[in-house]
């Protein structure tokens, strides 16, 4: 898996950050929107979900977790971009954005997360860097997704030096 080890990047605005992952998978940019809007392909890296699929449609991410998120479509470009509002515990009144580009034979995904708060960013960092592996995992059709949740969490901590932060979920 190309993709594991390269982490993401984010920029700090006071008291949020805005994050950032490029990540490259070998299906065409349709394979992976599939992966991204379809209830079914994203229950299997993400949990259980349902999208509204249009712009301004309800998004419900993640529903049997810990942390269920909650938003609302700005952006139904299918194959090309899904924006939507994110709203969780660890991140309410933030943005979630995925725009994929025909790379090659495959597609190059860049995501970004806007407004997170800085104070969970040891949380939301490694969890959104685990997510992408999974997903990964599921266009290869490999198995394991890498490093799991928590060796990711003290990889950010330690790249970034991240303090004053959550550990704890």
């Amino acid at each position: 898996m190309a993709n594991a080890h390269v982490l993401g990047t984010f920029e700090r605005r006071d008291d949020h950050i805005d994050v950032h992952f490029e990540r490259h998978y070998p299906r065409p940019p349709e394979t992976v929107w599939s992966a991204l809007t379809e209830p079914a392909r994203l229950a299997d890296w993400m949990g259980v979900s349902h999208i509204e699929p249009r712009a301004g449609g309800r998004i419900d991410l993640m529903l049997d977790g810990p942390h269920p998120s909650t938003g609302r479509v700005v952006v139904w470009d299918p194959p090309h971009v899904l924006e939507f509002t994110w709203s969780n515990t660890h991140a309410p009144d933030s943005t979630i954005r995925y725009e994929l580009a025909r790379d090659g034979a495959g597609t190059r995904l860049v995501f970004t997360h806007q407004r997170m708060p800085y104070v969970h960013s040891a949380l939301m960092l490694p969890g959104w860097h685990h997510l992408l592996a999974r997903l990964e995992s599921l266009l290869e059709g490999a198995g394991s997704p890498g490093p799991g949740w928590r060796a990711m969490q003290a990889i950010y901590v330690d790249h970034y030096q991240l303090s004053g932060v959550t550990l704890d979920a």
